[in-house]
């Protein structure tokens, strides 16, 4: 009986956090820039988001998950519903800027652990 009681907690779904919210908020950004580069309505000196926005909504919104224990589908529901509330507000390059050197780094860091482990140096 504890065992299942210890089972059911580690699933049990937790409210998103704070942290989580920024990064719904971030990917927000970063999914409405994206759109506006589609359509050609994006500031000309914003970073292009187009290909990595999608790669990174896809490792927020799978963290997010995880940490939170939260249904894939209410994340990205969440993810959704902010980049709908983002794309009525007017282009911010800070909040842009601040964004994509967040989605830069999780990506490099995502590159870095798909990465293979050198070859092992043999001594002779």
């Amino acid at each position: 009986m504890i065992f299942f009681t210890i089972a059911l907690a580690a699933i049990t779904p937790s409210a998103l956090t704070d942290a989580h919210q920024g990064d719904i908020a971030c990917v927000a950004v970063i999914a409405t820039l994206a759109e506006k580069q589609r359509t050609g309505a994006a500031p000309a000196d914003a970073p292009d988001v187009r290909q990595s926005g999608k790669r990174w909504a896809g490792i927020v919104g799978n963290r997010i998950t995880t940490q939170s224990g939260q249904p894939r589908e209410l994340v990205a529901f969440a993810m959704a519903e902010a980049a709908k509330v983002e794309f009525q507000r007017p282009s911010d390059l800070a909040r842009i800027n601040t964004c994509a050197v967040q989605m830069a780094a999780e990506l490099a860091s995502a590159d870095n652990i798909d990465k293979p482990l050198p070859k092992p140096v043999i001594s002779k």
